[in-house]
């Protein structure tokens, strides 16, 4: 009977450990050549903001997120288009596990900017672990969707 417990014990064990770790995104927000300090980052889970902070000084950020979860981080100034990342730090076939670190530099653009249209795409974006051994995938494919729908609406 104690044995039937120790492997139903390590089997739970196992379970919760399958996707620990962390997924650290880091990078600086900038505008053309100049970075932005006190971008304002917002986490949310699940319908839920978990983590609010904001970047440098010097325009860098580090955001730590749990594996295991889906999470949509905004990145907001006054005056600035909010931009927009879907995380998927979770993977449907396999447990993940581990640290991973991506290097996630965004551009803001003005709202007030005369050219906006022409260089602005659609503040959305996806990141996500296709294969654990390659680590996260910034989806270029995703944001070529996104502006062409964007493009559609606009029409």
């Amino acid at each position: 009977m104690r044995t039937l417990l120790s492997i139903t014990a390590l089997f739970f064990a196992s379970s919760l450990l399958a996707q620990t770790g962390r997924l650290t995104l880091h990078g600086r927000m900038v505008q053309g050549n100049n970075t932005i300090p006190a971008v304002s980052i917002e986490v949310i889970k699940d319908n839920q903001i978990i983590f609010e902070g904001a970047s440098q000084k010097n325009g860098s950020y580090k955001i730590d997120l749990p594996l295991g979860s889906v999470y949509n981080v905004a990145f907001l100034k006054e005056g600035f288009v909010t931009k927009q990342v879907g995380v998927i730090a979770t993977h449907p076939e396999e447990d993940i596990s581990g640290m991973y670190f991506f290097q996630l530099d965004l551009e803001l653009f003005k709202v007030d900017s005369a050219d906006m249209e022409e260089k602005v795409l659609p503040p959305v974006a996806k990141l996500y672990i296709k294969e654990k051994a390659k680590g996260f995938t910034y989806d270029k494919n995703y944001v070529k969707w996104v502006a062409e729908r964007f493009e559609e609406i606009e029409e």
